[in-house]
């Protein structure tokens, strides 16, 4: 009995397994998206603007988490997803000196991979509805980045450039598809409207 008590434990994990490296695997490639579309001063700041939105977090705030920590945006989006779970983000910070990245301190967490994917989607979803209000009216943006006392040269970090060339070409795809889906329900000859759009593409070169 006690034979086949362990052997429906290893049936059990074995049967686990699959399903958490799948959720890991998603909850990441959603997370990159983020690191990703934020990559480029014409977009960071949309990024910052939805990630405050959501997680109840003041923009400046997560410019200086991020400075502190030395995270792009999805990375400082897993580290707040971590202690929303209970990690302390000194913790967070000691492990990431030490050389490890967010994602391994996740993984040493046992970080719930499905919920953060599920939140991960949430937060691109908002980001691409904020984008294409800023591509109807980007002087209201820039309003709020005034008002919030944001200044997108400002909220810069190394790990910003981490995002792949495959992961920016992605990102250009995204922001080209938001933007023409804009354009598309605008009426023939907007010109007010037309003229707030911003046309060209992210790049990820600039930071």
């Amino acid at each position: 009995m006690k034979f086949r008590a362990r052997s429906l434990v290893v049936l059990l994990v074995l049967a686990v397994l699959p399903a958490f490296a799948d959720d890991q695997e998603k909850a990441q490639k959603e997370i990159k998206r983020v690191t990703a579309i934020a990559s480029d001063p014409n977009t960071r700041s949309i990024v910052n603007t939805t990630m405050s939105e959501m997680l109840n977090v003041k923009r400046l705030d997560l410019v200086k988490e991020r400075q502190d920590l030395n995270l792009n945006y999805g990375g400082i989006f897993l580290a707040l997803q971590l202690t929303a779970g209970g990690a302390k983000m000194e913790d967070l910070a000691s492990q990431l000196k030490g050389g490890k990245s967010i994602f391994d301190i996740a993984n040493d967490q046992h970080a719930n991979w499905k919920q953060i994917n599920s939140e991960a989607k949430k937060l691109n979803k908002k980001i691409d509805d904020n984008l294409a209000k800023w591509f109807q009216n980007a002087k209201k943006q820039t309003e709020r980045d005034q008002a919030d006392n944001y200044v997108v040269q400002q909220d810069r970090v190394a790990a910003d450039s981490d995002s792949s060339k495959e992961e920016l070409a992605e990102a250009q795809h995204r922001y080209q598809l938001v933007h023409d889906m804009v354009g598309s329900r605008l009426p023939t000859g907007d010109a007010n409207v037309q003229a707030t759009m911003p046309g060209a593409p992210p790049s990820g070169s600039k930071r």
